[in-house]
């Protein structure tokens, strides 16, 4: 099926509106304010997250001649993550304006369907038109101009509206998926507490030791890798924070290091009943060193934790990658040039240790509900994928 293309600007007519957002400093806004400034935080992919929290008065909002959101409005970050992503302004939000690096659409509704426009926006098609048009090195975005100036196909209105409630409906599983993942984390955190309790305050007086007490006295823990240097095809396998998991890393993915900067990096070299940490990137993720891994090395980005003999490690491992310890670690994150967990911090982590029956009870009830976890995100990435070939077909009128 053929459909007349036009740029994304004239889908928007005299009475309709396309427009950046307001430049509002922060003299410009007031947490008692009547007026809700929308955040770049607050858009997500179909979905509007409402997340920020940052107001301002009207009367400081009119004398900006800030641009007022009516309920149905697309919202586009011009910013990543990703860029380009978009979402309906919902109803019942009261007065609000947005930034700057959100660009407000209110399309031609006589024309054009707002959900299967957001849908379109979201779609890889339009997605790769946008990273073609991005600019920037540091703080990468799209421009309205640029943004104005992209292709898009212009089915009639009632094939709009068809295809709008067919990914809505697909988009809506997609999210129930995400929810149910969400409630399986909240349970699992339910059950530590319950077992538990904050190992902080520990109401329920367990011993509660420092994480540094459960390493080999013989070893210490310690970070990787400083400068990696090129990349080797021969040489050791390093492992990043990426790469932690509760599997072992597919060693052909992984980076190498030459022996020469090995040999000077012996202390992090992996030598087995180890546990590994992000300290940067993606801060608290846990690593399980497997027999495969021996003789690998570490990024600077990883802590190595030896465990020592008669420690249950498996109970420490999935300790550490609870979301109560992993909320501990996010508070103690300190933020230099980038938020850092440092070797010191992780060390001072408070570990409770109840009876070892119950330490097992803990993992058999963390096994059952991971199990269940797993087959969730199966069940998502089948969802994901079948939406992302609906959107496919949807605008490209086979569908």
């Amino acid at each position: 099926m053929s459909w007349p293309v036009i740029k994304f600007s004239e889908a928007i007519s005299r009475s309709g509106l396309f427009s950046d957002g307001d430049w509002v400093e922060s003299k410009d806004q007031d947490p008692e304010g009547d007026v809700r400034l929308i955040q770049l935080a607050d858009i997500g992919v179909g979905e509007f997250i409402d997340k920020s929290n940052r107001f301002m008065t009207s009367k400081r909002a009119d004398e900006l001649k800030c641009s007022y959101l009516k309920a149905g409005d697309i919202l586009v970050a011009r910013m990543p993550d990703p860029i380009g992503r978009a979402c309906i302004f919902p109803e019942d939000m009261g007065r609000c304006v947005t930034v700057v690096d959100i660009c407000i659409v209110r399309p031609d509704s006589e024309r054009i369907d707002n959900r299967w426009l957001m849908h379109l926006i979201n779609s890889e098609r339009f997605r790769n038109q946008i990273d073609r048009h991005v600019t920037g090195t540091t703080r990468q975005r799209i421009s309205r101009g640029n943004l104005a100036g992209l292709e898009i196909p212009l089915p009639p209105l009632p094939e709009q509206k068809r295809i709008a409630a067919i990914l809505d409906k697909a988009d809506a599983i997609r999210r129930k998926r995400q929810q149910a993942i969400q409630l399986a984390d909240d349970f699992l955190r339910a059950v530590f507490l319950d077992m538990f309790g904050d190992p902080v305050t520990n109401p329920k007086g367990w011993d509660v030791v420092e994480l540094s007490t459960l390493v080999d006295p013989r070893d210490k823990l310690n970070y990787g890798v400083v400068q990696p240097g090129e990349n080797e095809e021969d040489g050791v396998p390093l492992v990043r924070s990426g790469d932690l998991s509760d599997v072992t890393p597919d060693v052909n993915q992984l980076r190498r290091v030459s022996a020469s900067i090995d040999s000077k990096h012996r202390k992090s070299r992996l030598k087995g009943n180890e546990i590994l940490i992000a300290c940067v990137g993606t801060i608290g993720r846990v690593g399980w060193v497997s027999e495969a891994m021996i003789g690998w090395n570490i990024a600077r980005a990883v802590t190595r934790i030896p465990i020592r003999e008669g420690v249950n490690r498996e109970y420490v491992y999935r300790y550490l990658q609870n979301p109560v310890v992993q909320g501990y670690f996010e508070r103690e994150t300190r933020a230099v040039a980038q938020p850092t967990l440092n070797v010191g911090l992780i060390a001072k982590t408070p570990v409770a240790l109840p009876p070892h029956e119950l330490q097992i009870a803990f993992l058999d009830s963390y096994k059952a509900i991971q199990s269940y976890k797993s087959r969730l995100l199966n069940d998502l990435d089948v969802q994901e994928k079948l939406a992302g070939s609906l959107s496919q077909k949807a605008f490209s009128g086979q569908l």
